[in-house]
C-alpha cells in the first residue's frame, strides 16, 4: 500500500513538474517551420515555393497541417504582384490555424518604407493593381487639393502663389498614374493593408532561433524579441502622428511622398530660422526620421552585417547576440546569398534566405528554408534539396 502511495506521489510530482516547463521547450525541437525570405512581388514564384514546401495545395488553400511558416518581410515593392501576395499571406494567416498550423508573417524595410510614404521602389505596375473604374476622377480631384495646398502653403509663407501650368500638370500627372491614391490610401494606418501590417512583428522567436528580415545588429541594446517589436510598433505610430499634425497644420499635403515631405519640412524651418522663430518638436523629428531604428542601418529590418562582413570579424560579437537572447540561429532575409541558394554562416549560427526569388531583378530562384526536429534544409523548385551538415548547424557559441 505505502508502495503505491509513493509510486503514485512520483506521477504526480513529475506531471506537476512538466506543467510547469515553458510550452516551448516541450516539442519545439519536432515542429516543421519554413521560413521563406523575399518575395517583392514575385506572386507566382512565391506560391510555387509554397506548394513545393507542402504548404498550400492547388487550390491555395492551407495544406501544411501544423507547421508553421515564417515570411521574413520584403513581399512589397520591385515586382509587379505584391497585393495578390499580400492577400495570400493574409489568408493563410487566418486559416491555417484551423488544420493547427500558423503563418508569422514579418516586417521587412520596404513595408515600412511603403507604409512610410518612401515610394522609391514601387513599380507602376503595382500602382495600377489598385486602379478602379473611378481613379481617373481621383486624380483629378486630387491634382485641384494639391494645387491648393501650394497656394496655401506660398500665402503662409509670404511668397507669391505658384502657377501650374498644362505641362507641369501633365508631369504630374505621369508621376501619379492610376491606382496611385488609392494605393496609399491601402497602406494608410487605416487602410486594409496598412492596418494588417502595423499589426505585425519585425522579429519572432521558435524555440532556440530568431527570425527576421535584416539582422540583430551587435549594437542593438535590447535583450528580447517583445521589446524590440515594442519599439518598431511605437515609431511606427510616431510617424503615423506625425504626418496627421503635419498635414492637419497646412504643413505638408497628405499625399507627398517622404522625399517631398522632407524638402517641404526643410523648407518650412529654414523659412521660421531665417525670420528668428521659434524651433517646431514635429518638424525638427520627421526631419530626423532616418535615425529611428524602423529607418536605421543597424536596425533589425536594415542590418547586413550577418550577410556580408567577413565572419572572422563578427564571429565574437554574434556570438554575444546569441548569447543574450538565448538562442542558436538567426534566419535571415534582405541581403541576396551570393549564390542565390540559402546560405549557411558562421557554423550554421546564421542562414541567409533571400535567394533572390524575383527572378527579372535578381537572377535568382525561389527558396525555403525547412527546420525540422533540428534538421536543415533548403527547398527549391524543380531542384533537389539541399542538406546542410547536421553538425555545422548544431554547433552553438
Amino acid at each position: 500500500m505505502n508502495r503505491s502511495v509513493h509510486a503514485c506521489s512520483r506521477v504526480f510530482l513529475l506531471l506537476l513538474i512538466l506543467s510547469l516547463l515553458p510550452a516551448c521547450s516541450l516539442g519545439t525541437a519536432a515542429e516543421r517551420v519554413v521560413a521563406i525570405g523575399d518575395v517583392h512581388g514575385a506572386y507566382e514564384e512565391f506560391v510555387s515555393i509554397l506548394q513545393a514546401a507542402g504548404l498550400i495545395g492547388k487550390d491555395l488553400s492551407w495544406s501544411g497541417g501544423k507547421s508553421i511558416l515564417v515570411q521574413t518581410g520584403d513581399v512589397l515593392d520591385r515586382g509587379p504582384r505584391s497585393r495578390p501576395a499580400l492577400d495570400l499571406l493574409m489568408e493563410l494567416t487566418e486559416k491555417a490555424p484551423a488544420q493547427g498550423g500558423e503563418v508569422r508573417s514579418l516586417l521587412g524595410n520596404h513595408e515600412i518604407m511603403v507604409m512610410i510614404g518612401d515610394l522609391r521602389y514601387v513599380s507602376e505596375a503595382e500602382y495600377r493593381s489598385f486602379a478602379t473604374p473611378d481613379s481617373e476622377a481621383i486624380r483629378q480631384k486630387e491634382l485641384e487639393s494639391y494645387i491648393k495646398y501650394r497656394k496655401q502653403r506660398a500665402s503662409r509663407t509670404g511668397n507669391r502663389a505658384p502657377v501650374m501650368g498644362e505641362a507641369e500638370k501633365q508631369g504630374w500627372l505621369a508621376s501619379h498614374p492610376p491606382g496611385f491614391f488609392e494605393f496609399r490610401e491601402a497602406f494608410a494606418p487605416r487602410g486594409k493593408y496598412g492596418r494588417w501590417l502595423r499589426s505585425r512583428d519585425g522579429v519572432t522567436q521558435i524555440g532556440e532561433m530568431i527570425f527576421l528580415h535584416g539582422g540583430i545588429s551587435p549594437q542593438l541594446s535590447m535583450r528580447k524579441v517583445e521589446d524590440i517589436n515594442g519599439r518598431l510598433r511605437r515609431e511606427l505610430v510616431q510617424v503615423d502622428e506625425l504626418w496627421g499634425r503635419l498635414c492637419n497644420r497646412g504643413l505638408l499635403w497628405h499625399y507627398l511622398d517622404l522625399e517631398e515631405a522632407q524638402a517641404e519640412a526643410m523648407a518650412e524651418w529654414k523659412s521660421r530660422e531665417s525670420m528668428g522663430g521659434v524651433s517646431d518638436p514635429d518638424l525638427q523629428t520627421f526631419l530626423s526620421i532616418s535615425k529611428l531604428t524602423i529607418m536605421s542601418s543597424e536596425g533589425p529590418l536594415w542590418y547586413r552585417g550577418f550577410a556580408q562582413i567577413p565572419e572572422q570579424e563578427l564571429a565574437s560579437k554574434l556570438d554575444q547576440v546569441l548569447k543574450r537572447f538565448k538562442i542558436r540561429h538567426m534566419i535571415i532575409g534582405h541581403t541576396v546569398s551570393p549564390s542565390k541558394r540559402i546560405a549557411s554562416r558562421f557554423d550554421g549560427r546564421v542562414f541567409m534566405i533571400d535567394t533572390g526569388m524575383l527572378g527579372p531583378y535578381f537572377q535568382g530562384r525561389a527558396s525555403a528554408l525547412e527546420i525540422n526536429d533540428g534538421h536543415f534544409k533548403g527547398i527549391y523548385v524543380g531542384e533537389p534539396a539541399q542538406e546542410f551538415a547536421a553538425n555545422a548547424a548544431a554547433k552553438t557559441q
